[in-house]
């Protein structure tokens, strides 16, 4: 039987909680490099497993596809701007930084969560260009998305 959702925010408040507490020691013990190693990991894990997706497009419109329509009551955003070679999000509610902050651990939750964003669009296509000065998670009031892939650089599954 599925988890309703409920169910499923109880388990990841759980899995969040254990996860920052082993990593705040981890921190303490070793220092911050323990986040970069993480982070840099996470990234590479997802370019990977995004690269190996068999998907027909390569383009912004499969980012919206492949990550944003897909996340669910975990986010609440806004398409600020969208052509096919631009798209700008905002993102004004965050289960994970939500998570994250009230456990004190906002660069944790950036290291584990927020660093993927790069290996999405570097698996997707690594000529988009993301950028993004603000995350809730740091404690912002929102997280601003942008991405950019001129239209020479979208690769479809036949190109």
């Amino acid at each position: 039987m599925p988890e309703t959702p409920e169910e499923r925010q109880r388990r990841l408040s759980i899995e969040i909680g254990q996860r920052a507490q082993l990593f705040k020691k981890l921190v303490d013990e070793f220092g911050p490099r323990v986040l970069e190693i993480t982070q840099q990991n996470l990234i590479e894990e997802v370019r990977a497993w995004i690269e190996s997706l068999p998907l027909p497009q390569r383009n912004l419109p499969a980012m919206l596809h492949i990550l944003w329509n897909q996340v669910g009551t975990d986010l609440d955003y806004t398409i600020e701007e969208q052509t096919p070679e631009h798209m700008k999000m905002c993102v004004t509610r965050c289960m994970w930084a939500d998570e994250f902050r009230k456990r004190d651990a906002g660069d944790i939750g950036y290291s584990f969560y927020c660093a993927s964003d790069y290996g999405y669009c570097q698996g997707l296509n690594p000529k988009i260009k993301f950028s993004r000065t603000k995350t809730l998670m740091q404690g912002d009031d929102c997280c601003d998305h942008t991405y950019d892939l001129p239209a020479a650089d979208s690769v479809s599954s036949g190109d």
